[in-house]
Parts: structure tokens; C-alpha cells; sequence
């Protein structure tokens, strides 16, 4: 499963960075937000996390990924460091972490698919067919840290719906499509089988109407069983994979979206069939299949009266049945040697981060955004300037922005290129109104609509 991001987590599509008439994929996913959105760049917006990113040779390193940066730290919690949003890494979304050795960490930028080698001091973008390509959802297999599979358009002009690709250097480069979406088609997720990493799973959306279709290929994507309309089960909406069983290929799990609420959607026979579990108001935002089997999912549903509030459901029979889980507003989930990561509402939760050794019954807080005492080194004089913004914004001192003790080196093994491995082509506006709901202007109301292309968190 993808490294553990807010469901939505997913959420992250990316725009199209060429001058000229907006692909058709790119128009579909900017609608499926813009209803009700406003949008908000990156300045202004709420501090917010996004997904936890645990590296699994690693046991002291934890990173929490935010909307305006990372937050790391290399001993298991009790110090923070800040690395800020770099001009390739402009509205990242859809972090995750590769396997060992690497750990490499991946996002989907308006730059495109990035990736980082050295815990996000320095970012580079994936090369290829992909490279200035828009991409709308990528997945680093966890068996395999030289294969990367990826959704995006090579030719972001031909009116598509987008292709599958995959690169077998660990998402340097990218080769020729394996799928592409007939016309009038929309991919909007990929993911393989942990256990069994032949078996590619893709789920797309036929057009006009919203009519959802599930793809399959048992042979890693070179030939694809003949789409499954899966729209008598989960209705005329739009899904998208949360994840793949990690112990058995044919169970996998779909975040499917209404035009009101969302659905949890559980295949045990490959998508022939589906249970439909679980079902909220607004959106689901996180989701973990622990160790133990225990699934875990988290939303925001409604009470009584409309509004909004947490809601939690836990199941310790595979996904058939879920009862309810007391939550706080969780935006994504993670496990690592038998602890439980919760990121959550800093604000109202007073904490942004927790951790939980009795599989979420209790959190214990281990974060807030204040308590961030330093910038990477290798990254303080590219996030000078924001640092000091958020410290006068009253997130943390502003001790923080001249201090640097976090261990990094301040010359990155591109001799401190921090920021500078590509400028963001700023005709990407697609990817802008896709993301922008994730961008809230301080003061403002949180929006209600759901994310546009996004995975729900919690891949392991």
C-alpha cells in the first residue's frame, strides 16, 4: 500500500504543465472538486497534515507530511525537524515511502511525480515519458524499490484519459504505456499486489455520466483482462484503490465518491463482486489494515443536525463487517513494529501527530506543529523565508528559523541544489483547481468536497 497518505489519500492529481488547451482527463478530475471549493494557493493556507511516511529500516525515523512541508524526525519523536515546500515540490501531495534500501520518498507535484533520495533536501522529477508529463497517481511497489507504476499523460494534448506506465529505476525514468485509457475514459487509480506483484490492479471511470470500471492484469501490466463494469455494485460513481491486500491479491479495497458522501467498497474474489461496508456523509480520510488483519478506517460523517464530526469504524474479520471506532479527526494512518501513527487535527485535537500501542483504542500525543525546533540543514537558507511566515503566523518560535540541529548535512549530495533541481512551469492551473481544496485560506470554513483524484492514507 502506498506510504501511509491521508486518503485522498490520497487526493493528489497534478495538472497538465504544457501551454495550450487542457487535456481531457486533467478538465474531468478539476471538475469532480471545483463545485464547491474555493480555491487557496499554498500561502494563506491551514496548516495541515496529510500522511505519515515510516520508513521500515529505520525504526527512529518518522515523517509527517503537511501542506506546507515535512516535518522529521530521526528519533522516534522526541525532536523535530522542518523541511519546507520547494519549487519542484510546489502543492505535493500523495507521499510515500519506497523499500529498503532506498527509502526513497515519492509526491505528485504540479511538477509532476518527484522524488527525493535524501529525506526531501534535494527533489528531482521523473524522467522519460513522463518527464513534464501531469501525473495523477503513482504507487513504488514495497517489494521492489526499482519498480514504480504511475498514471499520467506523455501527451498531455491528445484529449486522453491518461495511461499507466511504470519505470524500473525507482521512478528516474518511465517507459512506454502498458495501458491507455480508450476514449471517453478516465484511469484514476493503480496499484499491485504486495504478495503477488504480477497482479496490477487499475480503477477507471467511463464518460458521459460516471459509469466505474475496474481493470486487471496478472502479468505486471503487459496485458489487461477486459475492464469489469463494476457500476451495479457501487453505482454510477467514481472509485479509486485504497489499497491491496498485502497477504492475499485478490482482497483489495476501493474509496468510491457520490455526489454526496463516500463509500468503503471490499472485494474478496478479485472485483467480481462487492461488499459496500462502510458508508459517510462527507469523505473517508484514512484508512490502515494493520498487522494483526485489524482494518482500520476513518471519516468525517454527519450528526443529527448536518454537521460534522469523526467518525471510525474497525474490522477484525477482513473487511466483511465494521463496527464503530471512536476517533479524533484523523487524516491518515500508519503502522510500524506494532505502533499505530494517527495524524490529526492540530487544532481542535491538540495534537497533529500520535501514536497508539493498542491498535487506535487510545492515542498518545507525540506532535504538534509547535513543537518543531529547527529546519534541516541542508534546506535552511531555501526556507528561510517561509519559516519566518509561519513562525509570524504563530506556528512555531522563531528560534526555529535560525536553528539547524537536526543532523542533516548542510551541503545535500547535490552540493545544497536545495530547490533548485527544476522550476515548476506555472501553466500548470488544472493541477491548482484539483488540489485547492486541500488549500484552505486561514479564517476560512473548511470546505466539505471531497478531493479529486486521491487514494485514502494508509498504505503499508
Amino acid at each position: 500500500m502506498k506510504a501511509e497518505e491521508g486518503l485522498y489519500g490520497r487526493d493528489r492529481a497534478a495538472g497538465t504543465r504544457v501551454r495550450g488547451s487542457v487535456p481531457l482527463w486533467v478538465a474531468l478530475l478539476a471538475s469532480l472538486v471545483l463545485g464547491a471549493s474555493r480555491t487557496a494557493g499554498a500561502n494563506g493556507a491551514f496548516p495541515d497534515s496529510l500522511g505519515i511516511l515510516l520508513p521500515a529500516d529505520r525504526p527512529g525515523e518518522i515523517f509527517l507530511a503537511t501542506n506546507f512541508g515535512l516535518i522529521w524526525s530521526q528519533d522516534e519523536g522526541k525532536t523535530w525537524s522542518w523541511s519546507c515546500e520547494q519549487t519542484v515540490a510546489s502543492l505535493a501531495n500523495l507521499y510515500q515511502v519506497g523499500p529498503p534500501p532506498v527509502d526513497r520518498i515519492f509526491a505528485i507535484s504540479s511538477s509532476g511525480l518527484i522524488y527525493s533520495n535524501d529525506k526531501s533536501c534535494n527533489w528531482s522529477i521523473a524522467g522519460g515519458t513522463l518527464a513534464n508529463a501531469p501525473v495523477t497517481d503513482a504507487f513504488a511497489d514495497p517489494t521492489d524499490p526499482t519498480r514504480v507504476l504511475a498514471i499520467g499523460s506523455a501527451n498531455s494534448t491528445d484529449g486522453s484519459g491518461g495511461s499507466i506506465y511504470a519505470s524500473t529505476d525507482g521512478g528516474v525514468t518511465f517507459g512506454p504505456p502498458l495501458f491507455t485509457a480508450p476514449a471517453g475514459n478516465l484511469l484514476t487509480g493503480v496499484e499491485l499486489a504486495r504478495s503477488d506483484p504480477k497482479i496490477v490492479y487499475a480503477t477507471m471511470v467511463e464518460t458521459p455520466g460516471t459509469h466505474p470500471r475496474l481493470l486487471r492484469s496478472a502479468d505486471g501490466g503487459q496485458t489487461w483482462d477486459a475492464p469489469l463494469d463494476v457500476e451495479a455494485q457501487l453505482g454510477p460513481n467514481t472509485p479509486r484503490i485504497i489499497a491491496v491486500d498485502p497477504s492475499d491479491p485478490r482482497k483489495i479495497f476501493l474509496r468510491v465518491s457520490k455526489a454526496l458522501g463516500e463509500i468503503l467498497a471490499v472485494s474478496s474474489d478479485g472485483g467480481t463482486s462487492f461488499q459496500t461496508p462502510v458508508k459517510v456523509a462527507f469523505e473517508l480520510t484514512a484508512f490502515a489494515r494493520l498487522a494483526s488483519g485489524t482494518i482500520l478506517v476513518a471519516g468525517t460523517d454527519s450528526d443529527p443536525k448536518g454537521n460534522q464530526i469523526a467518525a471510525g469504524y474497525r474490522s477484525t474479520d477482513g473487511g466483511s463487517t465494521f463496527r464503530p471506532w471512536p476517533v479524533p479527526r484523523l487524516r491518515a494512518l500508519a503502522e510500524r513494529n506494532g505502533e499505530l501513527y494517527g495524524a490529526a487535527d492540530d487544532l481542535k485535537d491538540q495534537f497533529a501527530l500520535g501514536v497508539s500501542t493498542d491498535e487506535g483504542r487510545t492515542f498518545t500525543p507525540l506532535m504538534t506543529y509547535d513543537k518543531v525546533t529547527s529546519v534541516m540543514g541542508c534546506v535552511q537558507a531555501v526556507c528561510a523565508e517561509s519559516c519566518r511566515t509561519e513562525a509570524s503566523q504563530g506556528l512555531w518560535s522563531a528560534s526555529v528559523c535560525s536553528t539547524s540541529n537536526d543532523g542533516t548535512d548542510n551541503v545535500a549530495e547535490n552540493g545544497c541544489a536545495c530547490g533548485a533541481a527544476g522550476r515548476a512551469d506555472l501553466s500548470g492551473l488544472a493541477f491548482v483547481a484539483v488540489v485547492a481544496w486541500r488549500r484552505r485560506k486561514r479564517g476560512a470554513p473548511r470546505p466539505t468536497q471531497r478531493p479529486a483524484a486521491q487514494r485514502m492514507p494508509g498504505r503499508t
